[in-house]
């Protein structure tokens, strides 16, 4: 005969089944979220690298002609609405002339073609030049920097020349070339005028 506390014990022992069945899958769970965690951020942070910025990192450059740079972008990268522009400027510590080889020279280590093809032309003071690479259209402009020596103070009332502090140097520190590169989508390319 079945008593009701032999009832009572199958239940609780079904149900504490239960409990353990459900402690065990959030434990797998967890678990699996937390292994999968990791790879997701890596694919979530490869999709979001943007591969233009990525592809000039890596381009082989001395430290002299690289020692410096700044990103800009605008537009889409998926070319909704406006396809994405962007313009990274380098500072280099060398003249333009010499600046602008080693950048030939990397540009097309790393399988960036030459391209005159609605290739603005360069002024006396920019040295300028077009490339292509799979679906990208690069410009480059090489020129020198504009820099201006700080203005010179007056003396300071009721001090002598030998009291005044000793002025450094007067020279600002100028990079001897900027180096920008405008790179657009070839089916959005829209050459940048140079001033």
């Amino acid at each position: 005969m079945v008593t009701t506390g032999m009832i009572r014990r199958a239940e609780l022992r079904k149900h504490m089944k239960v409990q353990q069945q459900l402690k065990t899958m959030t434990l797998v769970l967890v678990v699996l979220l937390m292994l999968a965690a990791y790879p997701v951020y890596l694919f979530a942070h490869a999709l979001a690298a943007d591969p233009v910025f990525s592809g000039l990192d890596k381009l082989d450059l001395p430290s002299w002609a690289a020692y410096e740079h700044a990103d800009h972008d605008e537009g889409s990268r998926w070319c909704i609405g406006r396809c994405k522009v962007r313009t990274r400027t380098w500072l280099s510590e060398r003249a333009p002339e010499e600046t602008s080889g080693v950048y030939a020279t990397a540009l097309t280590g790393d399988g960036w073609q030459s391209d005159t093809e609605g290739c603005p032309p360069g002024t006396a003071d920019t040295l300028l030049s077009c490339w292509k690479k799979d679906e990208y259209r690069m410009q480059m402009q090489i020129r020198a920097p504009l820099c201006e020596a700080p203005p010179t103070r007056d003396p300071v009332p009721g001090v002598t020349a030998t009291e005044q502090a000793q002025p450094t140097s007067t020279t600002p520190v100028c990079p001897g070339a900027l180096v920008t590169m405008y790179v657009f989508n070839a089916t959005d390319y829209q050459p940048v005028l140079t001033s």
